[in-house]
């Protein structure tokens, strides 16, 4: 049975954005004249945008598993206080020779608080707040306060702001880890995977690439759609490209097996040794802008 024929209860916050209780988790759901969006609690995760009389910009996978425990496949994943596998980020290097720390970090895999929310006519904004627990502390033993805001409107807009609540400096990586509905992929062609615009990409194999000091403006053409996707980044200092082809998603339980035909992943990040340091008192935000407009 769908989670979404499961509803136990709705809240209504402001006008346009609803709470809605499904299997034990906790979505926002926002129907506003510009744009529809959901967004999880658990994981703070964005699962669907959908900007009036436009295709879904996000894919979500029809396998998807929301038990509260397993990151989604799909959405916008939020990768913190590190990307990919722990051994490999010098954000928790040498904790991860000793402790089994699990791939992208902890902040997709835990319920986040609704901080606040506010709703007009021309927008909807909506902040979510994790703070460390003990199991946290136990992962990345640092005291922090990390909180993201949604602004959904003809635009989507996602900060993720990492604030240091502790008396030392501590460095963290990470991504928005964003997954994009396309049409099949013979009709994709992305744009901008470096300063001077002369990089692009199609999709017709596996890609996993790490695009570094990419352009601030990376763009999703669809001819088959006929839009394109403009994504504004800030805050990040790379691109990782990404679609697993039919032998990857075969190897997810989460993703049908032709699930890759419709989905590209293209995610700002902070990777590498170039992890962000953040002093005490100090914040740091990764940004990522979506809009649509016709090709």
């Amino acid at each position: 049975m769908s989670y979404r024929n499961t509803i136990t209860d709705q809240i209504k916050l402001t006008e346009h954005i609803n709470l809605i209780t499904s299997n034990g988790l906790k979505y926002l759901h926002i129907a506003h004249p510009k744009a529809n969006a959901r967004i999880s609690l658990f994981g703070a995760h964005l699962l669907s945008f959908t900007p009036a009389n436009s295709a879904p910009v996000i894919w979500m996978s029809e396998s998807a598993i929301f038990n509260g425990v397993k990151a989604i496949r799909g959405g916008v994943p939020i990768c913190w206080p590190w990307f990919g596998p722990a051994k490999q980020s010098p954000t928790v290097q040498p904790l991860a020779q000793t402790k089994n720390l699990p791939a992208h970090g902890f902040a997709r895999n835990n319920h986040w608080q609704l901080l606040d929310s506010h709703s007009d006519d021309d927008t909807c904004k909506v902040r979510l707040q994790l703070t460390p627990n003990p199991e946290m502390k136990r992962l990345w033993p640092h005291d922090f306060n990390l909180i993201a805001e949604f602004i959904i409107s003809d635009t989507l807009t996602l900060n993720l702001t990492t604030l240091n609540t502790g008396n030392a400096s501590f460095d963290y990586g990470g991504a928005l880890h964003s997954y994009f509905q396309i049409s099949q992929p013979d009709a994709v062609q992305i744009h901008g995977l470096d300063k001077q615009n002369q990089t692009s990409c199609k999709l017709d194999s596996n890609v996993d690439i790490i695009c570094e000091d990419p352009a601030a403006t990376i763009t999703l053409a669809d001819e088959q759609l006929q839009h394109k996707i403009i994504i504004e980044n800030e805050g990040n200092n790379a691109m990782v490209v990404w679609n697993p082809w039919q032998t990857g998603a075969q190897a997810f339980t989460d993703m049908p097996d032709d699930g890759y035909q419709t989905m590209f992943c293209l995610e700002p990040a902070i990777i590498g040794k170039k992890a962000v340091t953040v002093a005490p008192g100090a914040s740091h935000t990764l940004t990522t802008k979506l809009s649509v407009t016709a090709l």
